[in-house]
């Protein structure tokens, strides 16, 4: 139920104003032969910056799940990722390019099923200022090529995803803008292969508090069209604000999905949201109340209707209280059966040995409470269905989690337990998040971040 808003574009790197490298290392063992390390660096000068990243994670599992079935000693996760931003005149680029990788066993009923994925990112960014307008544009691809092998998943074969994204938004000194986005997604998975494209033409101005966007969508292959639009209103009323957002888009509809009626490849969805916040010294509240309307053709719509509060107390000068829940009043299936997720925790910062040592250490509950047992998510298609097999209904659960940083002449020492309670001898408290995937106990982790700065 996130917004998807359409004149929105990939925001810029801030760029440095002065010359400056720096470079880090993140590394962390934990628990089932869990092991994580991340690299990057940072190259600056004014105006003009490059990003280095490189990470990879292994993991056993609780019960050896993610152990390949094949064997190896590759990491189950691995990813690399370059950005390049400059500044030159009045003209603005940036660019990126990631590359991510899964070889995974995964769980099933005799021997380990197996995950092999492959995922490359792409994105340039570019931008320039004129006297009257400024011109922005954007272009994206997305491609990935992954298999399955379960015995739940009849397709073994290779599938592959390709979609690309451009756009481009001109600016007018007047508040008002005009903007083209153009996407396509291509999707071969087995016994189909779907080529869609849509094309958004919109308009949008400003006036102070309030904005407004609206256009329209053509969509192949099912030559159609659709209205959009999208409605602001935000009001500052001293320390607090108002917002009012309405908006209708149109978009692909998951070539899974069990709600997907006849030939239709798009659904249309009307999101509206209230939200409020407050803010005083110590204290900053913010909530929201939304509804989504979902619909596949003229006779089929889906409402669903979620509340959220956000509450952050600080006391003592570095410590803060802060808590978070969010509901869906109803049960509907677009709603993902969430029933109510909550979050409250406590975070602290104190200092030892004339203040050569600085201690973080944070507590946190989070918990479930009311889940729609008819709802399943199958991981593999990542693709919601509706269960009727009650061993799979994923139960509710209340977990304490804690983690501590020392912050030792600038070397960061993290000691991470996820489900404290079990950890210290409670075995009737276990995390599932998935029918899928096995039961999760403790998880202890202890890492180390070194910066290194020119």
């Amino acid at each position: 139920f996130i917004s998807q808003r359409l004149d929105v574009l990939p925001d810029f790197s801030g760029l440095p104003d002065s010359t400056n490298n720096n470079s880090y290392s993140d590394y962390y063992r934990g628990d089932y032969s869990y092991d994580q390390l991340e690299l990057g660096a940072n190259f600056e000068s004014k105006n003009e910056m490059i990003q280095i990243r490189g990470f990879k994670r292994s993991h056993g599992g609780n019960v050896g799940h993610y152990v390949h079935p094949l064997g190896g000693s590759s990491p189950i996760h691995h990813s690399y990722r370059v950005n390049y931003a400059v500044k030159r005149g009045n003209k603005k680029y940036e660019s990126s390019v990631a590359r991510y990788v899964t070889r995974s066993g995964l769980p099933d009923s005799l021997y380990n099923g197996a995950e092999n994925d492959n995922i490359i990112s792409a994105g340039f960014r570019y931008q320039q200022q004129f006297t009257l307008f400024k011109i922005d544009s954007y272009f994206g691809q997305f491609l990935q090529h992954r298999k399955i092998h379960h015995s739940s998943v009849t397709d073994s074969s290779y599938n592959d995803i390709n979609r690309n994204q451009f756009i481009i938004n001109l600016e007018f000194q007047n508040n008002s803008s005009f903007g083209i986005r153009h996407d396509t997604q291509q999707i071969n998975i087995l016994n189909l292969n779907r080529l869609v494209n849509w094309t958004t033409f919109y308009g949008s101005k400003s006036y102070g508090d309030f904005s407004i966007l609206a256009g329209f969508q053509l969509l192949n292959p099912d030559q159609s069209s659709s209205v959009i639009w999208s409605i602001n209103y935000k009001k500052n009323i001293g320390r607090g604000f108002f917002q009012l957002g309405s908006e209708e888009l149109t978009r692909p509809v998951h070539p899974n999905s069990i709600q997907k009626i006849d030939n239709s490849n798009f659904e249309n969805w009307k999101n509206n949201k209230i939200k409020f916040g407050i803010k005083s010294d110590r204290i900053s509240t913010n909530g929201f109340y939304q509804i989504n309307d979902q619909a596949i053709d003229s006779l089929t719509n889906r409402i669903s209707k979620f509340i959220g509060l956000e509450i952050n107390y600080n006391f003592a000068n570095s410590w803060n209280i802060y808590s978070f829940i969010i509901s869906q009043l109803d049960t509907s299936y677009i709603g993902g059966g969430l029933g109510t997720i909550s979050a409250f925790g406590i975070k602290g910062n104190f200092k030892l040995f004339n203040n050569n040592m600085d201690i973080r250490p944070h507590f946190w509950i989070t918990g479930t409470n009311g889940r729609v047992a008819s709802f399943g998510f199958d991981p593999f298609n990542h693709s919601p269905f509706e269960n009727t097999n009650p061993n799979w209904v994923i139960d509710d659960k209340l977990i304490l989690n804690f983690e501590l940083t020392a912050n030792i002449s600038g070397v960061l020492i993290h000691y991470k337990i996820n489900n404290l309670l079990n950890a210290f001898g409670n075995e009737k408290i276990w995390i599932q998040n998935n029918h899928m995937y096995q039961k999760i106990g403790r998880m202890i982790q202890f890492g180390v971040t070194w910066d290194f700065t020119n």
